[in-house]
């Protein structure tokens, strides 16, 4: 069957779907071949098309009915089809029959107003399996089959919870299912109150506040009744039929909507704590007494009365599961946060079944996978999932966007275009630093200025493309066939998701710009980069009134990072409308208890919503928050920057990109118009059901200062990088000698096509090279070097400037190579890089030149100029060494002898005061290598005393440098020694060394000649004060000596 249309939707949202795109087992579509019927359940089919298939196929999965027919979903559709046809045969109930009339099979319903197929599968699926399903040998046999998977959850028959999984696309309506669902087990049970099908109680259970919040819509509305008015699905929704409005009142003080963190077990206070609270136990440690979990049911279910029936449902249930594995918590995935997390919402739920008639536990998500770690098969379908609507059926039959994806660059990539996977072709690059630590740091050194922006040259780069397209699609050039802007619509929204706090904070500094105090404490503004997300004017600097980006993540919430006071009074208007419609919704909840969170969180839940605090976002830069009860549907860009360790995030990530805009059916083909998404760096892959396996977990040990050492710590400074004092008036460079920077295009796209799986239309992001020129690079990176390099003072001087351009120039012809293209234009790629090789690759010829006058001066870290033992703290599996002279109880042995010979060696020269391993310790001397950033890690820090008293310190390397022998010993000898020893006064340290042993059975003897020259150099030096200070003496006693006349004479 070839498409005759131009619209890529091949399917009714209402209606049950009758094509679909030809698609094999790894996922490929060929949208020129479009099959009849239904597409067959497989479980390790990606639920996001991959791509476009290189060449028509005449295989599909349709194919594979025999191997994938007998899937218990694959039943299930086929038994609930046939009922479905048959007008729902075999329902004795007079109020089943009413509202499955009401909500399929009414013909007065409004086509706005019709429920999708997806949702009427599953509701219908729920109501076989309660009321038909033990009605004949099929559905007994399918029963059957649903009870062994239900008890594949644990051994113990407490564990074998009555779960029924419903796989919901992301903005098919997961909510408008629970409604259903509610409605008609509550409905039933008034009329037949002796029928144990139906339940007494509801226990709705969400991840988070957020869904939880969102989740409200299921308490109905007691203030209200139109429609028009009503906060609660069941009238909003057309739920409830006429008939049964009256009934409606009692289901609130049935119905209970919390989140899983209600199970935690609280510490009882008052008189409800035993005498032995706050009294040590046995283990050394105070008695706390917390709620068993009777105390935490009675907390949680309020006025529910134990034993009757009860349902449970579940919102993003792939979060409640029973572990089998403690899991690790790694940068792919927090396997064992998430199985913390898991255990506490089904111990919840467990606990639950014991007090109360468990009826069932209806779950619904969009991704019921259990996770790598969890101790099940990695990425396997919950076995209790009893139908599925998927994403790919979801995109054919319109319900949420279709996703624009990387399908090729400029790159020579081969396996995947670069901005497929942004990630994993710049982690190395990424700053690794929480930001919470950075903030503290920063306090504690009394900090005020932001730094600049520090990103890979590959992120800027896809940001400025992402963004340039985003400019195209808000100008209108929109995909043929999607509903055009007009005058009322809202902003698209651009979100970038990043792997941890600090790149999302220098993400958002790059887009929305940040402030910065210079050396005369004068503020300055920095401009966003990209025009349409800056915070602030481009001309005048001034915060704009409504500001475009918004940063969303713990530690903004923590900081009230955008909810400061002038945020308040900008939003005035926004947040008064906010707090009356709380108060008109929540009369029994004060105003004054809303947070400043509370605020930001209404920022995000409205973003796009008109007349709301957060209408005006265009961007919003985010960790995780947004992965999960996020559903502003005004997202056109998404842009991924973290690790994607599985599908389930992959698609929670896009999944924030695809919620439909728009609901209205196009009557020329009674489909919807196609709405579009663009997604980079979200890398759709195929996770197929593996085995899980057994691993040994090693012993670990732990390394800490001890306290009782403290005399022992070493503290030492933190550089980034190093500057020199010269006289600038003679400032040239000679970059004969020095190494060549390099523009990679074969690992940086130029220009990236986006396709989608559903039509063979292709976009593109492009870097706009053209539009640059060379001397405006030139210029852009002088201002740079003098930034990063020089005063204030220094930055105004006009003919340093001159002289400074003249060599960045003179560097940009010289010294700029290409890899990958011959065109020079390419060389201006250089400006999406990071500054800082930049200056050092240029600070080299300048050196070079200037060697015989120059002065070299650390770059201390901002945030932590001033590093120490006492901060070290780690795990580890390797063999360790115990100490006596050290701050640090251990240390770590990277090979078998070595290290414990230096220890041992170490601990008994008497000159030694104390000693550390470079292990969890941070110490670094940067260097630069082939214009890139680089660390040396040295093995030892070792302290050293003599007699007298005076210290110094030696950074001690043991075998030998692995690589770059000379340029190490270098940056050590000639930049990091000269550049702390020229500081140390100022930073309150003692002198510092450095010294290489190459030979480890001569260790000893070495050692003791190092050590003992510096011990012979503190005497000395000692020698030379003590002479100083004598002669000082002197002088002084001749100065008050009144009767010394050859004194008085002079």
């Amino acid at each position: 069957m070839q498409k005759t249309e131009d619209n890529p939707i091949l399917n009714s949202p209402y209606s049950e779907p009758v094509r679909h795109y030809a698609t094999d087992t790894q996922g490929n579509l060929n949208y020129k071949d479009i099959r009849g019927g239904r597409r067959v359940f497989t479980p390790d089919v990606p639920q996001v098309p991959l791509g476009q298939q290189a060449q028509g196929s005449m295989f599909d999965l349709n194919d594979l009915k025999s191997e994938y027919g007998k899937h218990l979903v694959n039943q299930m559709r086929e038994q609930i089809g046939e009922w479905r046809q048959s007008g729902y045969r075999g329902i004795t109930s007079r109020v089943t029959r009413d509202l499955l009339a009401y909500w399929f099979a009414n013909p007065e319903r409004a086509s706005h107003q019709k429920l999708f197929f997806a949702q009427q599968e599953a509701v219908e699926t729920a109501i076989w399996l309660n009321e038909l399903a033990e009605k004949s040998n099929t559905g007994t046999h399918l029963l059957n089959q649903l009870r062994q998977r239900q008890a594949t959850a644990g051994d113990n028959p407490a564990d074998q919870l009555p779960r029924y999984a419903f796989k919901m696309a992301t903005g098919s309506g997961k909510t408008v299912v629970m409604a259903c669902l509610i409605l008609y087990h509550y409905l039933n049970r008034r009329e037949y109150r002796s029928d144990t099908r139906y339940c007494d109680y509801f226990l709705v259970v969400a991840p988070g506040i957020t869904i939880r919040d969102r989740l409200k819509v299921l308490i109905p509305d007691a203030r209200h009744d139109s429609p028009q008015d009503a906060q609660d699905y069941y009238r909003q929704r057309y739920l409830l039929p006429p008939a049964y409005r009256a009934a409606l009142g009692e289901l609130a003080h049935r119905l209970i909507v919390t989140n899983y963190h209600e199970f935690l077990p609280r510490q009882l206070s008052g008189n409800k704590k035993t005498p032995f609270d706050g009294k040590l136990g046995e283990d050394g440690n105070k008695v706390r007494s917390c709620e068993d979990d009777n105390l935490v049911l009675r907390r949680v279910l309020g006025s529910f009365k134990p034993g009757r029936r009860l349902l449970v449902i579940n919102d993003e249930a792939h979060h409640c599961y029973l572990p089998r594995a403690k899991g690790k918590d790694t940068e792919l995935d927090n396997s064992e946060t998430e199985n913390e997390r898991a255990a506490v919402w089904f111990s919840g739920i467990r606990a639950v079944a014991q007090r109360f008639k468990l009826r069932a536990v209806y779950d619904l998500s969009a991704t019921p996978y259990y996770l790598s770690g969890s101790g099940y098969p990695a990425y396997s379908l919950f076995p209790w999932t009893v139908s599925d609507f998927g994403l790919i059926e979801a995109i054919e039959s319109g319900l949420v966007k279709i996703p624009f994806l990387p399908v090729d660059d400029s790159s020579q990539a081969i396996d995947e275009p670069i901005l497929k996977n942004l990630y994993e072709n710049c982690k190395g690059e990424l700053p690794k630093k929480g930001q919470r630590k950075v903030r503290k740091d920063a306090e504690d050194d009394g900090a005020k200025s932001e730094a600049a922006p520090h990103l890979p040259g590959i992120v800027r780069s896809a940001l400025e493309q992402f963004y340039n397209h985003y400019e195209e699609y808000e100008r209108g050039q929109r995909k043929k066939g999607e509903i055009k802007a007009d005058m009322f619509t809202a902003p698209p929204v651009f979100i970038v998701v990043c792997n941890n706090t600090t790149v999302s904070r220098e993400i958002f500094k790059e887009i929305a710009g940040y402030e910065r105090v210079d050396e005369s404490g004068q503020t300055s503004v920095v401009p966003g980069r990209l025009p349409l997300f800056s915070n602030f004017d481009q001309n005048t600097g001034r915060p704009l009134n409504r500001p475009p980006t918004l940063l969303i993540d713990s530690d903004a919430l923590e900081h009230s990072g955008q909810i400061d006071e002038s945020f308040k009074k900008v939003f005035g208007p926004e947040i008064q409308r906010f707090k009356r419609d709380y108060r008109q919704r929540y009369p029994d909840k004060s105003i004054e208890q809303l947070t400043d969170a509370d605020l930001l969180r209404e920022v995000v839940n409205t973003v796009g919503k008109p007349d709301t605090l957060g209408a005006h976002i265009r961007c919003v830069v985010s960790v995780s928050m947004l992965t999960e009860g996020w559903d502003a549907n005004t997202v056109t860009h998404v842009m991924g920057l973290r690790a994607f360790g599985s599908q389930l995030l992959c698609e929670q990530v896009a999944g924030r990109a695809l919620r439909r805009r728009h609901y209205l059916i196009d009557p020329k083909t009674g489909k919807f118009p196609p709405e579009y998404a663009h997604i980079i760096g979200v890398p759709f892959k195929l996770f197929k059901a593996g085995k899980s396996s057994q691993v040994e977990v090693p012993d670990y040990a732990l390394l800490r200062a001890l306290p009782e050492r403290s005399a022992l710590e070493i503290r030492f400074p933190n550089l980034v990088g190093y500057r020199l004092e010269t006289d600038s008036s003679e400032l040239r460079a000679d970059f004969t000698a020095t190494p060549d920077y390099f523009i990679d295009t074969t690992r940086q796209p130029v220009e990236t096509t986006l396709g989608t799986a559903v039509s063979g239309d292709t976009q593109t992001l492009r870097a706009n090279l053209e539009a640059l020129r060379d001397q405006q690079v030139i210029y852009k990176l002088t201002k740079e070097y003098l930034r990063r390099v020089h005063d204030e003072k220094q930055r105004d001087d006009l003919r340093l400037f001159q002289q400074l351009k003249t060599i960045v120039g003179q560097w940009y012809e010289e010294k700029l190579k290409l890899k990958g293209e011959t065109d020079p234009v390419f060389k201006r790629l250089v400006i999406y890089d990071d500054p800082q090789p930049i200056v050092e690759s240029i600070n080299r010829g300048i050196i070079a030149h200037a060697a015989e006058r120059e002065r070299v001066l650390p770059i201390l870290n901002h945030y932590n100029p001033v590093g120490t033992t006492a901060h070290v703290f780690g795990h580890t599996s390797k063999k360790t060494w115990p100490t006596k002279k050290s701050h640090i109880n251990l240390v770590v042995a990277d090979t078998d002898t070595w290290e414990q010979i230096a220890a041992k060696t170490l601990e008994k020269i008497p000159a030694v005061e104390s000693y550390v391993k470079n292990a969890f310790l941070g110490f670094a001397i940067p260097y630069v290598q082939g214009g890139k950033e680089r660390e040396y890690l040295p093995d030892y820090l070792v302290r050293i005393r003599n007699e007298s008293g005076e210290t110094a310190n030696l950074i001690l390397e043991i075998t030998g440098f692995n690589k770059d022998k000379e340029l190490k010993r270098w940056a050590v000898n000639e930049r990091w020694l000269p550049a702390v020893n020229n500081m140390r006064q100022k930073l309150g340290l003692a002198p510092w060394h450095f010294a290489e042993i190459t030979d480890i059975d001569n260790i000893k003897p070495e050692l003791e000649r190092i050590i003992g020259s510096i011990v012979a150099g503190l005497d000395e030096n000692a020698a030379q004060q003590d002479l100083m200070r004598a002669q000082l003496t002197s002088l002084a006693r001749l100065w008050d000596n009144e009767h010394d006349d050859i004194w008085n004479n002079l």
